[in-house]
Order: C-alpha cells, then sequence, then structure tokens
C-alpha cells in the first residue's frame, strides 16, 4: 500500500522504542478490555483493529510525533502517561502543553482523519505502551463498522471540549487558580490518599507544569511557594507534592 505523504513513522526509528511481536488473542482483549470509549462494539471490530495494529512500547522522553510530521498513523495508548502540547514558533519559541492523557486515550487522531500534518506534537512522560495503526487501516476499519466511526467521533468531540476547557482556563482564570486546577487535575489522576492528604509525584516538571498554566516557571515557584506558605502544600523539598488541605485548594480554582 501506498501512504504518499502520509506515511505513518517508522516504530524502530522511535529511540528506545521496541515494536513487540504479540499474539493477536493478547492484542485482541487489551483492545477490549483498556479501552474505554469502545466498550460494547462488535466483535469483528475488535478482530480487525487487533489485524491492523503494531505493538509499540516506548521509554520516558520518547517523542510519539512532532508537530508538523506526516499524520500517518493513530496511537490507542493502552499505558502510560503522555503529553501534548504545541509551540509558538519563531525566535522567542514557547511551548504550550494541551493536556495529559493517560491509558485508553488515542492520538492523533484528528490529524490522520483530516489527513493533514500533525497540528500538535506528543512526547511519552512515562514508559508507555500503545496500539499503533496506519491512518488508511483505520479509515477502512472505520468506515465498516459505523458505530465504531460514532465513538471515534465523540472521542474527538470530548478532546475538544478539553481545549475549549483550556482556552477559557486561559483567558478567564488568573496564574495562581490555573496552578490550583493543574494541581488538582494531577493528582486526581497520579496521587495516593494518605493520612496527611494526597500525595503524588507529577509526571510533568517544574517547567513543564508553568508551560500548561501558560506562565513563566518563576511564576509557578512562587505560587507553588505561596501555597506551601499557607499550609495547603507541602513539597518536601522535592519532586514529590502532597495537598494537605484538598478543599482550600479547589477554592482557589
Amino acid at each position: 500500500m501506498v501512504y504518499g505523504d502520509n506515511a505513518p513513522p517508522s516504530w524502530a526509528r522511535l529511540p528506545g522504542a521496541r515494536c513487540r511481536a504479540v499474539e493477536h488473542l493478547k492484542k485482541l482483549e487489551g483492545l477490549q478490555e483498556e479501552f474505554e470509549l469502545l466498550a460494547g462494539l462488535e466483535e469483528g471490530f475488535f478482530q480487525a483493529l487487533a489485524i491492523a495494529s503494531e505493538v509499540l512500547e516506548i521509554g520516558a522522553g520518547t517523542e510519539i510525533y512532532r508537530e508538523g510530521q506526516p499524520s500517518g498513523a493513530v496511537y490507542f495508548l493502552r499505558e502510560g502517561r503522555v503529553k501534548l502540547r504545541r509551540s509558538s514558533g519563531g525566535s522567542k519559541n514557547r511551548d504550550q502543553i494541551l493536556g495529559v492523557v493517560g491509558d485508553g486515550a488515542v492520538l492523533g487522531l484528528a490529524s490522520a482523519l483530516e489527513g493533514k500534518p500533525q497540528s500538535q506534537g506528543a512526547t511519552a512522560l512515562t514508559d508507555c505502551v500503545l496500539y499503533a495503526v496506519f491512518r488508511d487501516d483505520l479509515l477502512n476499519i472505520a468506515g465498516r463498522f459505523p458505530d465504531a466511526s460514532l465513538r471515534l467521533a465523540r472521542a474527538l468531540a470530548a478532546r475538544a471540549r478539553e481545549l475549549e476547557d483550556l482556552v477559557g482556563d486561559l483567558v478567564f482564570h488568573s496564574a495562581p487558580q490555573r496552578v490550583a486546577r493543574m494541581l488538582l487535575n494531577l493528582a486526581t489522576e497520579e496521587g495516593r490518599v494518605t493520612k496527611r492528604g494526597v500525595v503524588f509525584e507529577p509526571s510533568l516538571s517544574r517547567q513543564e507544569m508553568a508551560e500548561a498554566t501558560g506562565i513563566s516557571r518563576e511564576a509557578l515557584s512562587r505560587a507553588l511557594s505561596r501555597l506551601a506558605q499557607e499550609g495547603i502544600l507541602d513539597l518536601h523539598g522535592g519532586k514529590s507534592i502532597t495537598i494537605l488541605k484538598p478543599a482550600e485548594l479547589r477554592s482557589r480554582t
């Protein structure tokens, strides 16, 4: 098959990536069990998707795709955390993190369906396992299973709503409010409840946390320090964060 400008990336060329040969049955089980958005679809859809997919294992820090690259594949994230980002370009290049997604997410779908270059980049924050499906194969499968097409459309709609929320957050909320909201979101996804509070090690670095909230690294440090001084957070002097007063932090959003 010829893919032209939408040729998918070579899995083997991703640094640290390993394209693993997985038995068809194991891929089938993974697709049926791990992706809530696909729940309840007919067996034939999962069979077709399992046949078409490659299982890709990548390490933390690996770029899955870059902004502007051909969008020749769609990635179903089975395990791990991935950040989505867009660059401002120009001499004063800045990144804006558009979101952090985890198990069950679908990456690169919008650009692949449009047949246009990737509108954003995706980088693994942790070790990840993904099912990679060539664009043409996914379009063929979706055409045969209308219910699956509707589910993918819902995934796109949900992602559009998240981006609308991000824009609203950046426009209508102050930097301290955005920091509080980000901390709560990360704690919900990555935290564990203890007697002292909700403890988590953010998958985002401090620089990435600043990018996610649209502020400078210095402004982020000031916001975190202020919350710590007020007894709402414990920064532990390292990467780990404990939210000591979740209700109080929520009131700051």
